[in-house]
């Protein structure tokens, strides 16, 4: 058996031709990530890119992405590709940058379980550093697996009136950009929704009216179809909204939009009328949200 150890919390098996990560001698995962050829010290490549899931995002056919001919490749040197990996990301203070957040986060927080102090030393820092950065991704990934909820009442309180700033900014941003292109992404729009709606509902924020506040005239009107389609509807399409402790901030919203957007009235009769019943939806796993809220409703 191959062993590579990174320090006394963290190593890397070559078992049974698959590269397990151990973190202080328990399994924590098989190694199933994408690999890519990123050196640290490559200041280009730093500049150019802000971090492995931007890579993974927007320059996959100009970078070496292994993902689909994993196959092909000896397991030994995909195993050192993993060491070599994982050896960077410790050497540079465990930077979440570095590997892609899916692996990043999960290994940190359990390396901070066990006691590793350099992990419970930038854990939130991390945390802090990705949510406030521009990938809606990452953002995602942190506040649907409750990372936000390791932060303290004072350390969330900044996070959240940062993000009422960057966040609004980088989604006014990318809803133009979806809005206004020749076929309107209906997936990403509705991932971002849930984003903001997760972000309102569960930490008592108003991205959803500051956003349309931001947005120019033409590109808001369009985000209202779709957000009137993608909430105040779903139960035409067989979905409940999870009103309960909610209901007032959805009638607030709703209302709100009644009275500023008049235009939307013909599409709240067609929905009405029952003739779309089954016929359209933005959200085909019949879910809301990317993933079912984590008992919070």
């Amino acid at each position: 058996m191959l062993k590579f150890r990174i320090n006394k919390f963290l190593d890397l098996r070559f078992e049974d031709g698959k590269t397990n990560i151990y973190v202080n001698n328990v399994l924590f995962n098989h190694c199933k990530y994408i690999l890519i050829n990123f050196q640290v010290d490559n200041s280009k490549v730093i500049t150019e890119i802000n971090s492995i899931d931007e890579a993974v995002e927007n320059r996959r056919e100009s970078l070496e992405i292994l993902e689909d001919k994993i196959y092909q490749i000896n397991p030994k040197i995909i195993f050192w590709a993993h060491c070599s990996n994982l050896q960077t990301w410790y050497e540079n203070n465990y930077n979440t940058n570095l590997i892609h957040s899916n692996l990043a986060f999960p290994l940190l927080k359990e390396l901070t379980k066990v006691g590793d102090l350099n992990a419970k030393r930038v854990f939130k820092e991390e945390i802090v550093k990705r949510f406030e950065s521009s990938n809606l991704h990452v953002i995602q990934f942190l506040l649907y697996n409750n990372y936000l909820d390791s932060l303290n009442r004072e350390e969330l309180a900044i996070v959240l009136e940062n993000a009422s700033f960057s966040l609004t900014s980088v989604v006014v941003k990318k809803l133009k950009e979806l809005i206004e292109s020749t076929f309107a992404n209906y997936r990403e729009i509705k991932d971002i929704i849930d984003i903001l709606l997760f972000i309102d509902l569960n930490y008592n924020q108003s991205l959803i009216l500051q956003i349309l506040n931001k947005l120019s005239v033409k590109n808001d009107t369009h985000f209202v179809y779709f957000l009137i389609l993608h909430v105040n509807y779903k139960e035409h399409f067989g979905y409940e909204i999870p009103y309960g402790k909610y209901s007032t901030y959805f009638e607030n919203m709703v209302n709100w939009i009644y009275e500023n957007y008049p235009e939307i009235d013909s599409l709240i009769k067609i929905i009405d009328s029952g003739l779309m019943n089954g016929a359209i939806s933005l959200d085909e796993k019949r879910s809301y949200g990317f993933v079912p809220y984590p008992g919070r409703i």
